[in-house]
């Protein structure tokens, strides 16, 4: 691409989201959430207040990613001027040197031809995931399992960089707890009793029923404890899962765990979490 380069805002691995605006606006909005949490670049050009961006604009930040998201309902998309294809097709023409996760919304009743044709085109790409889903939330579930896979697949040892500014490695965060805007008032004695517990023990459970406040309290501990651990802590979230089979995966990439493909990626963990405590509270 001609002229300046434009970069996305840091260098984490990012993940390039593509999908047609307003009739996906909600998938976008969770698929983002779903990124983000785990501790990855969404690029999503709504945040840059264009409704239809230039096509040197997508183009850059697309060949500075290095995943591919789409997302695909009903509409083909706005096709520019002077141009063959719409935006929506030319980024997954321009994708294809990276990893690919295709998304499929149905029902779709008024689904335009070309995009039926576009469709059709993936669904004989045997390069890329492509998987159907109906709601923001089980789309957000499946993008959260299949990236947290295809990290642990892919990119625990992934080094790659632009020519002029590479990746750092060596800087990863020791955590990825959120940050707490409020004080912990009121519970030093339960922080306490974690806080001995897993002096003494690998694994501390916290139950309750729901709002007692399981979560606000284990968060506190690890981050006070911060310190003590040479790996730091890393929050794994299990709620958005709906398979116990992708559980594994998903813990995996909190800790960023390659998995060793002589033995089930359970056994791994096992092994790579001695002598590391958890702090485990069900949802309920």
């Amino acid at each position: 691409m001609r002229g300046a380069s434009i970069r996305t805002p840091d260098q984490r691995l990012r993940v390039f989201v593509s999908s047609t605006l307003a009739e996906l606006a909600e998938e976008r909005a969770a698929v983002r959430e779903a990124i983000e949490r785990l501790q990855l670049t969404p690029v999503l050009f709504e945040l840059g207040a264009r409704p239809h961006p230039p096509r040197d604009l997508y183009r850059a930040y697309l060949q500075q990613s290095q995943i591919f998201v789409g997302i695909y309902w009903q509409r083909y998309g706005w096709v520019a001027p002077d141009e063959t294809v719409s935006g929506l097709e030319d980024e997954y023409s321009l994708s294809v040197q990276m990893p690919r996760l295709l998304y499929v919304k149905a029902p779709a009743p008024d689904r335009e031809e070309r995009l039926v044709k576009l469709l059709g085109r993936i669904q004989s790409d045997d390069t890329a995931s492509y998987k159907p889903f109906q709601t923001p939330e089980e789309l957000a579930r499946l993008v959260s399992a299949d990236l947290a896979l295809l990290l642990s697949e892919r990119f625990m040892s992934f080094t790659a960089a632009s020519d002029d500014h590479p990746l750092p490695v060596t800087d990863r965060p020791q955590h990825n707890l959120p940050v707490q805007l409020t004080r912990l008032i009121g519970r030093e004695a339960e922080l306490s009793t974690v806080k001995r517990a897993l002096a003494y023990s690998r694994l501390v459970t916290l139950t309750g029923v729901g709002g007692a406040g399981k979560s606000r309290l284990a968060l506190q501990a690890a981050g006070d404890l911060l310190k003590e651990y040479a790996d730091g802590a890393r929050l794994v979230e299990l709620a958005p899962l709906s398979e116990p089979e992708r559980v594994p995966s998903a813990v995996a990439s909190g800790p960023a765990i390659p998995e060793d493909p002589h033995q089930p990626l359970a056994e791994t963990l096992a092994e790579q979490f001695w002598p590391h405590a958890l702090i485990f509270w069900p949802a309920c």
